[in-house]
């Protein structure tokens, strides 16, 4: 496969006990990954598997979730870590994990915290298209309001529709704000895993949506995900919001399927140059991939 560069993407894995061996061995270790804190498996997790993907060469932004993580010491401590391997950007949220391990009940007074130990770090910080599960749009609203002056990009909830991703981005261009955002999308993963997780990550109107329109009527036609084409959504949501600043590329959603992802990757090779990143990220541009 060409180590050719294609259109912005990171790519989201979670640190499974193969993750180390399995993301080398399919993808160029320039690109640019993204970890994620599950509550079953913590931060030290997380992090521990950001500081030796670094030290292969990727770009990593780990996953802090609030809640999981039990104080003060033990934040420092994970950001010791991550500074000593040369990680510079965070991606912060609330956390799955019911009741808070320690001091920090929601992702804002992490970020409050992080950035006081040092301001150094570029974060990124949650958004949803399609609102969430939980919360009120005025308290979305409220709270990336909020967020937004300690933060450095917004990385979406995954959405299946074009229109609810330009939508958002105007919205919340016409409320002040102007981070870059990494638009969230699935890789090729199984309709019933999407199904399944839909309810909790918020994305259940696009699923239902899907059923009637173009791009997603074929997820719904089709019994498994492999004949979806999510290099089509991906193309959709290219042309939807060319040209707009605060588009910075895409954030696919991989749930560690990553023996599908180099032909999504080729297929992507076809996509104009992304725009250049709003003022504030310090994201790698470009992932490119190899077998």
């Amino acid at each position: 496969m060409s180590t050719e560069a294609v259109a912005r993407i990171r790519l989201e894995v979670v640190p499974s006990a193969d993750l180390l061996t399995r993301l080398p061995a399919a993808f160029d270790t320039t690109g640019s990954v993204s970890v994620t804190c599950l509550p079953h498996h913590g931060p030290a997790r997380t992090v521990a598997a950001s500081v030796y993907l670094a030290s292969l060469g990727y770009h990593t932004v780990p996953h802090l979730a609030a809640r999981s993580i039990t104080g003060e010491a033990e934040l420092h401590s994970l950001l010791l870590q991550l500074q000593n391997a040369g990680v510079s950007e965070l991606f912060i949220v609330a956390g799955d994990r019911h009741k808070p391990a320690g001091p920090y009940a929601w992702s804002g007074e992490l970020l409050e915290a992080v950035n006081a130990y040092s301001p150094d770090f570029s974060i990124g910080i949650a958004g949803y298209p399609e609102g969430h599960p939980e919360l009120s749009e005025e308290q979305l609203t409220s709270s990336l309001l909020m967020k937004a002056p300690l933060a450095s990009s917004i990385v979406t909830q995954m959405c299946f529709s074009a229109e609810a991703i330009s939508g958002y981005l105007r919205t919340i261009r016409k409320g002040g704000i102007e981070l870059p955002v990494w638009v969230g999308v699935p890789g090729p993963v199984s309709i019933r895993k999407l199904v399944s997780l839909g309810a909790r990550l918020g994305v259940g109107r696009s699923l239902k949506l899907a059923r009637g329109t173009g791009m997603a009527g074929a997820l719904w036609r089709r019994d498994d995900f492999l004949s979806y084409d999510s290099g089509r959504l991906i193309r959709e949501v290219r042309q939807e919001v060319a040209g707009d600043p605060l588009f910075a590329g895409f954030h696919v959603y991989t749930f560690n399927d990553l023996g599908r992802m180099p032909g999504l990757l080729d297929d992507l090779r076809t996509l104009p140059p992304t725009a250049t990143l709003a003022p504030g990220s310090t994201s790698i541009p470009l992932f490119p991939a190899k077998i």
